[in-house]
């Protein structure tokens, strides 16, 4: 419990850029109230995360017994709304564990994965791009990882746990680039999905346009990745 204690208070430590900072402070207070209900409930961040992961699996299962897309994009939009409230729910509620960060990250990673797929299935980008993507994305994974994994390889055993809060902290807190990126990915396949159920063609130029954004956030990301592991 004392260790529990510790890692909350180390991750709630965590040196956040300015406009990162007003964005979460912002986000947290809005969604106040909300997190007040879960707190009363007695449910925690991690169980929201889990809910999320249940929706994910629910969508490909509606896929597979062919069910209307409508209730497909429902679902996954119910999906990411609960990567929207888990962290002000960590957060206002004094909630936020290093299982709980590397949990939200693998989930929002099937998220879009999925709607990536979809995405392919609908012909609404090239192969081309999409490929651009996905490398752009395996590069970054690799690059975060790779840290990981030599400060662990090189660690003593008693030192596992500090390399894994330390990692936690500094590789997986998203910086305003980050957090844009995901943004604007999540913006632009929201927008070419919508695009499939109404019959309103400037939805497909606007996620096209926007994925262009999110090609050029992920390599700023890279880069600023790259070099907080170089310094």
């Amino acid at each position: 419990m004392e260790n529990d204690h510790k890692i909350k208070k180390i991750i709630i430590k965590r040196k956040d850029d300015f406009l990162t900072a007003l964005e979460k402070n912002w986000r947290d207070f809005l969604l106040k109230p909300l997190t007040n209900l879960f707190f009363k409930a007695n449910i925690s961040a991690n169980q929201i995360t889990y809910f999320g992961f249940i929706l994910i699996l629910l969508a490909i299962f509606m896929y597979l017994a062919d069910y209307r897309l409508s209730w497909q994009l429902f679902i996954l939009t119910l999906a990411a709304i609960s990567d929207a409230i888990d962290g002000p729910t960590a957060r206002n509620n004094d909630d936020i564990t290093i299982k709980g960060t590397w949990l939200d990250h693998i989930r929002d990673g099937f998220l879009v994965a999925w709607a990536s797929f979809l995405i392919y299935k609908f012909n609404l980008l090239s192969e081309e791009i999409l490929l651009i993507i996905w490398s752009l994305q395996i590069i970054l994974v690799w690059v975060n990882l790779k840290d990981f994994f030599i400060r662990y390889l090189h660690a003593l055993d008693n030192e596992s746990n500090k390399i894994l809060e330390d990692f936690s902290l500094d590789n997986f807190q998203a910086s305003v680039i980050g957090r844009l990126q995901f943004f604007f990915w999540t913006v632009s396949y929201g927008s070419l999905l919508l695009s499939t159920l109404v019959n309103i063609p400037i939805l497909i130029t606007i996620g096209q346009a926007l994925i262009v954004i999110e090609i050029i956030l992920s390599s700023l990301n890279i880069l600023e990745s790259y070099q907080k592991i170089s310094t």
